[in-house]
């Protein structure tokens, strides 16, 4: 026996008894999540339990989460390959090529859950962007706008605190009073503390209510003391669920604040050239729609159909026909889930591998059992 085999600590993470474990631990966190979503949500059941390191079980119970499980269950099967490549035998190759699928497949999880990006694009027809948005993340932007360029500052609200405060430029900064991850607004203040705060919509007031099951339909909201440069300090409130920004002055300029989901820069421009619903016969239920789009990039343009069973595959990016909506004025827009996912390719392949393994090693049985006979 090798060495490294001898380690103990190699020793308890090649152990059998610790992949049992972990393939009963994910068992229960299966059902736990399951049951979760029940009352929380989707989301809710993935960012507590199957993002976590850790969580209360039933509330008060420490249990570990399933992003800790795997991590373990990842340096196991290293381990145990490791374990196979010092003790080889070329009868056990097809072992060997199972283990090695199983591990592309973990790094085709990590990847998913660390780079993939999912954003929609809401576009009218003629209509031409190239930045999507996040349904459930938030950012403070600040910017102003001039006839030739608009300079943006983008603040992630995932790192809003009170009391933290931010640099804009040399003109100001901009603390956070409060920010609430849901909320609901009213014109007519509801705290005893009053503050004469700035707002485009006439919002004075905000009240904190509790997250709702999809998070893009949480609204969120916060209270904002932005300090010019030896001027007095300006409360300003922000909701999310605002059209038009707050715009102030500040030092002889116009700076515009608004609370709005996050944007991604795509590497196109996408341009809706149609867009087409069929209803079932005598309702108004939708059978199928379509959007005709256009892809200009570097490369050239690129005329394409999407459809409801049909997405669209550019680059690292996939486009799904994921709603429509009409305006008040009986315009029709197509929106388009944009999934930007790296490592889309990762578990395809680990499937192949893995099935190349499984093959080798029972094609490698069967002829060791004929050679016995």
């Amino acid at each position: 026996m090798s060495k490294l085999a001898q380690n103990p600590i190699f020793k308890f993470f090649s152990s059998l008894k610790l992949t049992v474990t972990c393939l009963g631990l994910l068992f229960i966190l299966t059902w736990c999540g399951t049951i979760f979503q029940i009352d929380q949500g989707l989301y809710l059941a993935q960012k507590q339990i199957f993002h976590s390191f850790w969580f209360l079980m039933f509330g008060f119970l420490p249990f570990p989460g399933a992003q800790l499980v795997l991590w373990i269950f990842f340096l196991n099967l290293v381990c145990v390959t490791l374990t196979r490549f010092i003790h080889y035998r070329f009868k056990k190759i097809g072992i060997l090529i199972i283990h090695f699928g199983i591990l592309t497949y973990f790094v085709g999880a990590f990847v998913t859950l660390t780079i993939t990006k999912e954003t929609f694009l809401q576009l009218l027809e003629g209509e031409g962007a190239n930045v999507s948005t996040f349904y459930n993340e938030w950012e403070l932007s600040i910017w102003q706008s001039t006839q030739s360029s608009k300079n943006v500052t983008a603040i992630d609200a995932y790192t809003f605190h009170p009391k933290t405060a931010y640099r804009i430029d040399e003109n100001f900064s901009i603390e956070v009073k409060s920010y609430y991850s849901n909320s609901k607004a009213f014109t007519i203040t509801q705290s005893p503390e009053h503050f004469d705060y700035v707002n485009a919509s006439g919002i004075q007031s905000l009240v904190k209510v509790a997250n709702i099951k999809e998070p893009e339909k949480n609204m969120p909201s916060g209270q904002f003391i932005i300090h010019p440069n030896g001027g007095q300090d300006i409360p300003v409130l922000l909701y999310g669920g605002e059209a038009k920004p707050t715009t102030l002055s500040i030092a002889n300029n116009s700076y515009n604040f608004q609370l709005r989901r996050k944007r991604h820069v795509l590497p196109f421009v996408v341009t809706l050239k149609n867009f087409t619903r069929e209803m079932h016969p005598g309702t108004e239920i939708p059978r199928t729609f379509k959007s005709l789009i256009t892809v200009t990039s570097d490369a050239g343009t690129r005329e394409v159909l999407i459809s409801m069973n049909k997405p669209f595959r550019y680059k690292d990016y996939t486009f799904y026909q994921a709603s429509y909506s009409i305006d008040t004025l009986g315009r029709e827009y197509s929106t388009l889930a944009v999934v930007k996912n790296a490592g889309r390719l990762l578990p395809y392949i680990s499937c192949f591998v893995t099935l190349a393994g499984l093959l080798v090693h029972f094609l490698g049985r069967i002829l060791s059992l004929r050679k016995n006979k």
